[in-house]
């Protein structure tokens, strides 16, 4: 932080009771609210040297607070004065050809080729620069800057901490349940039931201690014996010797099957709610506590009975340690499974006894929807360097779904449910963030294309940070499903240079989410509309969407929110619905909602034609029994969670960035994060210049402007830097 009000404006966020001591009219410090520990150990002789647990006689309680330290910064290179970027030769690009109406909020037709060229353009002189520095030789540290905290390894303990107290309060054995931040998970009947606070059918609260960096799993599970019974009888019996073909696995199950929900930590379960029928469509409601207060800031999920699903917590960020456990289970799992496949059939039973669904269902899920997490967190670290934001991952949660469709009869569950494919659903996605500097005078935010419109500039950095964030997370929501779920050696596709890859093969199958919608959308000639404040009376009148998206989009409009979407629903890869972006105008934030799915991305199809879905799901559903009820399906698991360890390798790297380790492992995030990178990065810069276009309002330019060079640090991501690589990474 560069200045006291921005720090006050981080505490604040944070939950941390701060109060300002101010002189002549200036905040000079900030007096906060803070807890640390203290030791019972025999401090003398030796200053706790000489103290050895169990043994030693206590005469002396020393205060210890390693939450508290210094830091060594180093500026990296200001890419923004360095290389700036012509945000006006970008929006000329862009407008090529294209058909716009400022009044109706519509755009159509952007010429999204001339606009790539000038992004690769700008690309390409981005590397010359950064490869003139440092004899060529710089570091993703050099770029980006680093922070390295200065480490005092005394051999003895001072005895006294690095602040001074001005004053104490209470004194605890342990922190009081008041002062734990809470998570709770809470399964209702309905939406209404919900709202009017009915009893729920499950109910679900923990310290967020309790579950850092577990896995948890929500699975709809056989209700009763007799439920059981009849989803094994829908499971074939192989003949002798031969291996099940999932391509046999039903492809869903009958509404007079009873499942009832079960939510485990890892593996152990912690609530079960009552049965119903498959193909029920109950909601969850899930949350936290707010930091620093007592009240639940709680997001709803719609969720369908059936349906097996990771539900991926983020306690301040996923950690080097929780995938580290993650490889190592799934690692144990796949030895399991490969000595089973190479043992005669009358023995894999008892070489399968213990490995249960949720070790094969639950830890995949897991895997994607936590790769998910540390890539946003991961793109959050380099793109707040270059923005010079403060930016650090608060209390979330997200699901990820096996998903399956309720057959339906004029609204009415006839036939139970189908298996689908893949539903990426993050609806609570929460950060810490502020600029590091927010004094008025600083060049950084004096410009007057930041103070046009009645807001400091400051806040205008914020907001238009916020925006690039939200773009980028909703597109890695169908990013990393894709990554994670499909071998693109084995399926057509096109690179992020344009070309064709594998042309012989049949096409890659592709995920949806709210990002993409718009942008398949806006690729087949569709208008893109951005509706707000200033165009609300001419362009709401004409508003094309009707039906329950065309509600809400009306309700938020009302509602002084702006709100991005297509004319007409997409019906591409699978997914037939719009996607459409709510967002604050106050502070940026937003809802990447895709319809009927909520805020995520639907993935449907897999390689090869064979149904992953149908398999993940049915070994979800048998959860609580051994695996050998279903056998091992021809080695398709195993391969899949070789290819998961893999990923969870590439993750790990990932979070090493975050935590802010060595040089070398920083250049080995460079190298792993490769092309996916620049791929995700220029889409999200693309929207970000696109859609204040749609909206053809006198803010368009500056708006553009920022999100562009906010976007800067992703697509440098995505780049291969001369560095000082190493031999390997693992």
């Amino acid at each position: 932080m560069h200045d006291v009000d921005a720090a006050q404006q981080i505490w604040g966020q944070g939950g941390v009771s701060d109060v300002a001591l101010v002189s002549g009219a200036q905040t000079k410090a900030l007096r906060i609210e803070h807890t640390w520990v203290e030791a019972l150990i025999q401090y003398q002789p030796g200053r706790g040297t000489r103290h050895t647990p169990g043994q030693s006689s206590p005469d002396t309680w020393v205060p210890l607070d390693g939450s508290y330290k210094q830091y060594t910064f180093q500026e990296g290179m200001d890419l923004q004065s360095a290389v700036p970027l012509d945000a006006q030769a970008l929006l000329s690009a862009a407008q090529q050809g294209a058909e716009t109406n400022p009044a109706e909020g519509w755009v159509r037709n952007l010429n999204t080729t001339a606009l790539q060229s000038q992004l690769s353009s700008y690309q390409a002189r981005l590397k010359t620069y950064i490869d003139s520095q440092n004899a060529g030789q710089s570091t993703v540290g050099d770029v980006l800057g680093t922070r390295q905290a200065t480490i005092d390894p005394l051999p003895y303990l001072a005895g006294t901490l690095p602040y001074s107290i001005k004053t104490r309060s209470q004194t605890h054995s342990d922190l009081p349940a008041s002062s734990k931040a809470q998570f709770k998970y809470e399964i209702y009947a309905d939406a209404r039931s919900a709202a009017w606070g009915d009893s729920p059918l499950l109910s679900w609260k923990t310290p967020t201690a309790a579950i850092a960096g577990k896995k948890i799993t929500l699975a709809w599970v056989a209700a009763s014996a007799a439920d059981e019974a009849a989803i094994a009888a829908l499971i074939p019996k192989p003949a002798p010797g031969q291996q099940l073909d999932p391509s046999q696995l039903p492809r869903g199950l009958s509404s007079s099957i009873n499942l009832k929900p079960q939510i485990s930590v890892d593996g152990t379960v912690v609530a079960t709610g009552p049965g119903m029928r498959a193909g029920t469509e109950p909601v969850g409601q899930g949350g936290f506590t707010r930091y620093g207060q007592p009240d639940w800031d709680e997001t709803q999920d719609q969720l369908i009975a059936g349906q097996q699903t990771a539900l991926g917590v983020s306690i301040q960020g996923i950690s080097q340690a929780q995938l580290q456990t993650l490889k190592t289970r799934m690692e144990a799992t796949q030895q399991k499974l490969q000595q089973a496949q190479a043992a005669p059939e009358a023995q894999r039973a008892t070489i399968l006894q213990g490995i249960t669904g949720d070790h094969l269902t639950g830890d995949l899920l897991t895997l994607t929807l936590w790769g998910y997490l540390v890539e946003i967190q991961s793109h959050g670290a380099t793109a707040s360097a270059q923005a010079r934001m403060f930016d650090l991952p608060a209390l979330s949660y997200g699901l990820f779904h096996a998903q399956v469709k309720p057959n339906k009869l004029y609204g009415i569950v006839t036939t139970g449910i189908t298996y689908q494919g893949l539903n990426m659903d993050v609806g609570h996605l929460r950060s810490i963030r502020w600029v590091k500097d927010d004094a008025p005078q600083s060049p950084i935010n004096n410009k007057p294309e930041l103070t046009q419109n009645g807001k400091s500039g400051a806040q205008n950095r914020w907001i238009q940070y916020n925006k690039l964030r939200g773009q980028y997370n909703s597109a890695m929501e169908h990013a990393v499903p894709e990554r994670f779920w499909i071998d693109k050696a084995q399926c057509r596709y096109e690179d992020f240079k344009g070309q064709i890859q594998n042309p012989s093969q049949a096409d890659c199958a592709q995920a949806v989410s709210a990002v993409k919608a718009i942008a398949i959308a806006q690729a087949e000639g569709q208008r893109i509309y951005t509706i707000n404040q200033s165009n609300t009376a001419t362009a709401l009148a004409k508003l094309p969407v009707g039906g329950t998206v065309g509600q809400e989009i009306q309700s938020a409009i009302q509602a002084g929110k702006e709100v991005t979407f297509h004319e007409r629903g997409i019906n591409s890869h699978g997914f037939s619905g719009y996607g459409y972006i709510i967002t604050d105008p106050e502070t940026g934030a937003g809802a990447y909602m895709i319809e009927g799915k909520g805020n995520g991305a639907w993935f449907a199809g897999f390689a090869q034609g064979v149904s992953f879905a149908a398999t993940v799901a049915m070994l979800g559903i048998v959860a609580g029994a051994s695996i050998g009820t279903l056998g091992v399906v021809g080695g398709i698991i195993a391969s899949m969670i070789l290819a998961a360890i893999l990923f969870t390798i590439h993750l790990i790297v990932l979070e090493i960035v975050v935590r802010g380790m060595s040089e070398d492992e920083l250049s080995c995030y460079n190298g792993g994060f490769g092309a996916g990178g620049a791929i995700m990065a220029a889409a999200a810069t693309v929207f970000a210049v696109l859609l204040p276009v749609a909206a053809g309002s006198i803010a368009a330019g500056p708006s553009a402007i920022m999100s562009s060079i906010y976007g800067i640090p992703g697509i440098f991501a995505g780049m291969e830097i001369p560095s000082t690589h190493r031999s390997g990474c693992f």
